[in-house]
């Protein structure tokens, strides 16, 4: 009988964790939402006039982000201004990295690589990789009239 690999995943209690944030920001408003946070603070009602959304269902989304770890919270009179909880975010995207980063990555790091595949690494395996593909994404982008959706 070959012996099993043992995954990280199958024994790690961080597997919970990152399926229970990835639960809290699995709506687009709460994506969206975030990603506004991010560029600051803002309370309910520049959530929904960004957002362009109900000011009851900007409220639940902005609950749902809190209670989950992601948003921190202050009451300004009778305003509730928000922020990114920096730490929860970074900590949900750390879990991810362990659990689904690819095996050349790991392999790599193994060997003393760190080669970030992506458009701004040094690494001449990402430059080969990415070089013609960026190009010709790009003149997709173009041809469509915008950034793509």
């Amino acid at each position: 009988m070959a012996k099993r690999n043992n995954l990280r995943c199958l024994d790690d209690p961080g597997i919970l964790e990152l399926a229970e944030g990835l639960r809290a920001i699995s709506d687009p408003n709460r994506l969206r939402i975030l990603c506004l946070l991010m560029r600051g603070e803002r309370c309910v009602c520049e959530v929904e006039r960004e957002l362009g959304i109900s000011q009851q269902l900007a409220s639940h989304h902005l609950h749902v982000l809190r209670e989950a770890g992601f948003l921190d919270s202050k009451r300004v009179g009778t305003s509730t201004y928000y922020a990114v909880a920096g730490s929860r975010l970074d900590n949900l995207m750390d879990i991810m990295h362990r659990y689904f980063r690819s095996r050349e990555a790991e392999e790599g790091e193994a060997a003393g690589h760190r080669c970030g595949i992506g458009p701004s690494s040094s690494c001449e395996a990402s430059k080969m990789l990415n070089g013609p593909r960026s190009s010709r994404a790009e003149s997709r982008i173009k041809a469509r009239g915008g950034a793509g959706r």
